[in-house]
C-alpha cells in the first residue's frame, strides 16, 4: 500500500529534477551569448545607432527565450513531445540566424564562424526547437576549439535529405565518450555536457 505513493512521489520527484535540468542547459547558452553582447557593447565608447543595435540585438534574444520557457513549459505539461509545431524551416536563414547569435563568442576566441550554403535546404520542424539543438552543438563548437580555430555550418540537401553538418576544427569526441554523446547532458572529464 506504502509502495504506490512513494513509487508515484519519487517519479514526480525525477521527472521535476529532469525538467530542471533540462530548462537550465537550455538556457545556458542564449543567457551567456545576451551577457557577451552587453559586455561587447560596454567596450570602449558607441555612438547612439551603435548602442540601439546592441540593445535590439539583446531584446531580440530575450524574445526568443520568453518562446523557448513558453515551450518547455507547454512540454513539461503535456508530458509527451506531441506539444512540438511542425512548420516549414528555412535551414539557410536558421543557420545565418544561429552564427549572428553566437558569433560574438567566435570572435572572443579569435575563431572565425561560418555558413557554408549548398543549396537552399527546408526542413519541417519546430523552429524554436530545432534553433535551440543548433544553438547547443554550435555553442559547444565554439567552446572546445581552441582560439583562433574554425568553425563551420554546412548545409546541403538531396531530393529527401536536408543536412545541417556542424564542423569544427577542435580536438573531437574521444573515442571512449563516442557511445555516450546522445545521452542526456553527458560530461566528458567532468567539463560541461556535450
Amino acid at each position: 500500500i506504502v509502495a504506490g505513493p512513494i513509487a508515484a512521489v519519487t517519479r514526480s520527484f525525477d521527472q521535476m529534477r529532469r525538467f530542471t535540468t533540462d530548462v537550465s542547459h537550455e538556457l545556458r547558452t542564449p543567457l551567456t551569448a545576451i551577457r557577451s553582447v552587453g559586455e561587447v557593447g560596454l567596450r570602449g565608447h558607441r555612438n547612439e545607432a551603435s548602442y540601439r543595435s546592441i540593445i535590439g540585438s539583446m531584446l531580440e534574444e530575450v524574445d526568443r527565450l520568453a518562446q523557448l520557457v513558453d515551450r518547455l513549459l507547454a512540454l513539461s505539461r503535456a508530458g509527451t513531445h506531441h506539444a512540438f509545431s511542425l512548420d516549414a524551416v528555412d535551414l539557410s536563414s536558421l543557420a545565418e540566424d544561429v552564427a549572428s547569435h553566437l558569433g560574438v563568442l567566435a570572435e572572443e576566441k579569435g575563431q572565425t564562424l561560418s555558413v557554408e550554403k549548398g543549396g537552399a535546404p527546408w526542413a519541417r520542424a519546430d523552429r524554436v526547437v530545432l534553433r535551440q539543438a543548433l544553438i547547443n552543438l554550435v555553442d559547444n563548437a565554439i567552446k572546445f576549439t581552441p582560439p583562433a580555430g574554425r568553425v563551420r555550418l554546412r548545409l546541403t540537401e538531396t531530393p529527401s535529405l536536408a543536412v545541417v553538418d556542424v564542423i569544427d576544427s577542435g580536438p573531437g569526441v574521444p573515442p571512449e565518450a563516442r557511445d555516450h554523446i546522445f545521452d542526456r547532458f553527458y560530461l566528458i572529464d567532468g567539463n560541461e555536457a556535450v
